[in-house]
């Protein structure tokens, strides 16, 4: 009953300004708890972002082929991922034909990766050149999304027990939960780039159909408990 007797002094001196008889105070006379919860969460992933750089000198009037003749040999490369082009420069050279430059991208299972960088190179031919320039475990949007709902589920369990415990503690007060403010998340571990020398060394490796990489993140939030003071109270401020 601190906390409650706390509140009580505080509001009966607040008679004494003007202002609480023309506002409307009923959430300031709250009586609040308030506290920090934490939820952990560990992010695996058995995917992979992969890259390919793609070099390729055509003619002007084989420009707009270029994207689509690139797309279609790196599904051969591997039919796993959905391969997107997500960088594309060109320059005229000085033999007259379009140099272009471009990177493409695609989330490809572990199993996918071994000697990834010399079958990209098979699908080199004069004038168009196909190099893997990296691999990265990182989780997808969807694994991101689908740990911060774990995440936040965690934060209002926890918020739920920590109701129940305050109202039997003091039952007259039927506490409810007021507010939730959730801070910003964040990574304790920064997710691992596998590098292309580290993948070709397991592509023999039994275990490379297995491999996985985890991270573990974490969500704060700020739970604030309310419960109306005595009616009487309100009364006598008002």
């Amino acid at each position: 009953m601190r906390i409650f007797t706390s509140i009580l002094a505080a509001a009966s001196l607040a008679v004494t300004i003007p202002v609480w008889a023309d506002s409307d105070s009923s959430d300031s006379l709250l009586n609040r708890v308030s506290l920090q919860l934490s939820s952990e969460q560990w992010v695996a992933t058995k995917t992979a972002l992969v890259t390919i750089g793609i070099s390729a000198s055509v003619p002007d009037a084989g420009l707009e082929k270029v994207q689509d003749n690139a797309l279609e040999k790196l599904t051969k490369l591997s039919d796993k991922g959905e391969w997107h082009i997500v960088s594309f420069n060109r320059y005229l050279d000085q033999s007259g034909l379009e140099n272009v430059q471009m990177r493409a991208q695609a989330r490809l299972p572990a199993a996918a990766l071994p000697n990834l960088r010399d079958r990209s190179k098979t699908l080199s031919k004069p004038g168009e050149a196909f190099t893997l320039d990296n691999i990265q475990f990182t989780p997808s949007e969807q694994e991101l999304r689908d740990a911060n709902i774990l995440l936040r589920n965690n934060i209002y369990q926890q918020a739920k027990e920590e109701l129940d415990r305050i109202n039997k503690i003091y039952p007259d007060q039927k506490y409810y939960i007021h507010d939730v403010n959730f801070l910003s998340n964040v990574t304790l571990a920064t997710m691992p780039q596998v590098g292309i020398m580290a993948m070709n060394k397991s592509a023999g490796s039994n275990n490379a159909n297995s491999l996985a990489v985890g991270d573990k993140m974490y969500l704060n939030a700020t739970i604030v408990f309310a419960t109306m003071p005595d009616q009487a109270l309100i009364k006598m401020i008002h």
